[in-house]
């Protein structure tokens, strides 16, 4: 098997360049998900990046294949990141969770936890898309595996340094909560916000 440690290093530097990303659009679920387990949620992260890696290096004809038959749920992928922009900006203009999301009292069971992050190589994530095509010319499984397992370790940052933050403003008081939410609901429309406006120039370059 074939080690190619230039794109591998590539696919590290995508991770850390994809931080503040990661940090906008998965730390609050991947802070929910994760509960009072985070660890487990990042081990399995790591490991479902890494074998996603695997199997696209395998298999990128395939991939390929696949991804050009999922299409008809480009539309249904818009519809949500137009919600989370709606939410984000709700958020962000009024300072409190609506009615609808403070009922919800979801708490996902620990032993999830592993399972859920093994999962989340399955995000509609375009950044997580070009990692996963950078693994597939890799040439070999192994450097397809550990292209997406540098790509992962380099982003968790992200997901770990925007919910300690949040943290530390829920402590202040309902000052630190409403500017909390306020910050989250900025990072949540800038995201959605990018990848609307991302998804749309795509179909602009296409049609030219």
């Amino acid at each position: 098997m074939s080690f190619d440690g230039a794109l591998i290093a590539s696919a590290t530097l995508l991770g850390l360049a994809a931080t503040p990303h990661c940090a906008a659009m998965c730390s609050a679920p991947c802070a929910l998900a994760g509960g009072r387990q985070p660890a487990r949620l990042l081990a399995g992260r790591l490991i479902g990046y890494a074998a996603g890696g695997a199997v696209a290096a395998a298999s990128a004809e395939a991939l390929a294949r696949a991804s050009q038959g999922l299409a008809f749920l480009q539309p249904a992928w818009a519809l949500l990141q137009a919600a989370l922009l709606l939410l984000g900006l709700t958020l962000l203009v009024r300072g409190r969770a609506p009615l609808w999301l403070g009922a919800v009292n979801w708490r996902p069971h620990p032993r999830h936890a592993f399972a859920t992050g093994m999962a989340w190589v399955a995000m509609p994530c375009g950044l997580l898309h070009a990692a996963l095509l950078l693994a597939g010319v890799s040439g070999s499984p192994l450097s397809g595996g550990a292209a997406m397992a540098g790509f992962a370790l380099a982003s968790t940052p992200g997901l770990v340094i925007a919910p300690l933050w949040r943290a530390r403003l829920l402590k202040r008081g309902a000052g630190g909560e409403v500017l909390a939410l306020r910050l989250a609901g900025l990072a949540l429309a800038a995201g959605a916000g990018w990848g609307l406006a991302h998804g749309v120039w795509q179909q602009l370059l296409l049609a030219c």
